[in-house]
């Protein structure tokens, strides 16, 4: 089975409200990191870190060295975006090096109108 996760934003009345629909349903939801404001979501997953999981999906399992190489960055800032990333569980570090444990990443956030 494709191992797919969705990083998204919503509230924790919402999440629960995931939470007892898959409960319910018994079934295979997807995994998910959920974040509970645009705004958290975005200072987390900046355009480096996600290059940085491209790269990391595209590649393979890399040594810290060799990630920074490819990336064209300093180790220590490769490794001060590697941190989070996998705090969220979407870098995961093994024998041959680091590497993004799923087959594909979606994002995704809802913007609604207020009611009237």
């Amino acid at each position: 089975m494709k191992r797919v996760v969705t990083v998204r934003v919503e509230s924790l009345d919402e999440g629960l409200e995931s939470f007892r629909r898959a409960w319910k349903s018994r079934r295979y939801q997807g995994e998910f990191v959920t974040f509970e404001r645009l705004s958290d979501m975005a200072r987390t997953l900046t355009p480096s870190r996600f290059e940085l999981l491209r790269m990391l999906q595209a590649k393979g399992p890399l040594a810290l060295r060799a990630l920074a190489r490819l990336l064209k960055r300093d180790v220590k800032s490769v490794h001060r975006d590697v941190k989070p990333l996998a705090e969220l569980g979407l870098i995961e570090s093994g024998e041959r090096g680091l590497f993004v444990p799923y087959d594909e990443i979606r994002a995704e956030f809802t913007m609604r109108r207020k009611a009237a």
